[in-house]
């Protein structure tokens, strides 16, 4: 069964919580937090700045803005990467390779000296000559003996001017300070903050927490800590879009979160918010009161592609024999090997018009498609020979391969 990560989807002004399965014909909801300095400046960015970000299409294209959100997260890791001055490697846990590169890609963090990047696991660091070397994790134990044994293994002599910091995503952790101390390494570190990943937007209409075992740790652990982290996000996308004026919910853990941003509300002044509201209601369900919808087959395009394949962070990943051309007589020695990775999002016009369409209506749309294409050809092709007629009574065929480019 696939994991219950929930997802968040906007759409006609309205928020409503769901999980992973039924995201295709529900709307969801829980998020994160954003320092609210940072969100002041994705709020109030001069209008001439904002046109010259380079912002991603694909989160501009619905109801909401959802490049706002995006931008206010980039400002503070830019601004957690310039605190680390000069040469970095990031050392990552590899379970946010993912999420970080829906909201900043390599060529964003080589702007900020970010030279190399590797992967946590056990044993010494790999060998790079760089100032920095800066530890991306989650505030779990297990990963702190890693940290801890990679720091340890480092040579001093060599590396004697190296500097090490940590950052925790979503949330800092005493615990885990706590393991580093125990294992002697905490004072190693020259910065121990936390950025607050927790509502990752991956398109126009979609915000996912990311966050797979929250059922479990609500229900079967009494770990409230994903609820926190709703009421946090929520709280954030108020002070980015406006305050929700009606706030709808069913459930024991749907009443917790609202009494969270009740207080979060409260203890931040109670200022009221002067952003017109983008959203007028937020629904919050828990995930109990419906339980069979994600054992259920899903049987939209996307649904299917997730079922067959699996999609992980908008990116899906397609068999390479798939890719292999298919010409007669032809060895095997040149086939792909590698997995082809796509990346799924409404940037693609057509993929955005079939994603929630059921299967048995995709067929249809694809044929409709390809026959306007393919007429669309034959017409370049008629005008091309026109085109050939009138340059060769010229004599002049310069043009030629610009018309057909």
């Amino acid at each position: 069964m696939t994991h219950l990560a929930q997802w968040i989807r906007c759409k006609a002004g309205t928020i409503q919580s769901c999980d992973r399965r039924s995201a295709s014909a529900g709307w969801t909801v829980l998020c994160s937090s954003i320092s609210y300095h940072v969100i002041r400046q994705a709020c109030h960015m001069n209008p001439a700045v904002t046109r010259s970000l380079k912002m991603a299409t694909h989160l501009s294209c619905g109801r909401v803005n959802l490049n706002v959100l995006r931008e206010a997260m980039r400002i503070e890791l830019r601004e957690f990467l310039d605190k680390c001055a000069g040469s970095k490697a990031i050392v990552w846990d590899e379970y946010l390779t993912g999420p970080f590169g829906l909201i900043a890609q390599y060529s964003l963090l080589k702007e900020h000296e970010v030279e190399k990047m590797f992967t946590l696991k056990a044993g010494s660091l790999p060998s790079s000559d760089v100032k920095n070397i800066i530890f991306f994790v989650r505030p779990k134990l297990e990963l702190m003996d890693i940290i801890a044994e990679n720091i340890r293994r480092e040579d001093k002599g060599r590396y004697s001017h190296r500097d090490f910091h940590i950052l925790f995503v979503p949330r800092r952790s005493l615990l885990c300070e706590q393991r580093l101390k125990d294992l002697g390494v905490l004072g190693s570190f020259y910065h121990r903050e936390e950025y607050r990943l927790n509502l990752i937007p991956f398109d126009g209409d979609l915000l996912s927490m990311e966050s797979e075992n929250a059922f479990k740790e609500c229900y079967l652990e009494n770990d409230q800590t994903t609820l926190y982290h709703a009421a946090k996000g929520l709280t954030t996308l108020q002070a980015l879009y406006g305050t929700i004026p009606q706030i709808c919910g069913k459930g024991e853990c749907a009443r917790h979160v609202a009494n969270m941003m009740i207080r979060m509300k409260r203890e931040l002044g109670g200022s009221n918010n002067q952003i017109t509201p983008v959203f007028d209601t937020l629904l919050l369900l828990d995930r109990n009161v419906d339980l069979l919808t994600p054992l259920a087959t899903q049987l939209t395009y996307e649904g299917l592609i997730d079922e067959v394949y699996g999609i992980q962070n908008s990116n899906v990943k397609l068999p390479p024999e798939k890719f292999a051309p298919k010409k007669q007589g032809e060895s095997g020695k040149d086939l792909p090997t590698e997995p082809k990775k796509l990346l799924l999002n409404s940037a693609e016009e057509l993929y955005a018009e079939v994603r929630d369409k059921n299967f048995n209506a995709v067929g249809s749309v694809l044929s409709k498609k390809a026959k306007i294409i393919s007429a669309a050809f034959e017409v370049k092709k008629r005008f091309y020979k026109i085109l050939i007629l009138i340059v060769y009574s010229k004599g002049s065929f310069s043009m030629l391969d610009w018309w057909w480019d």
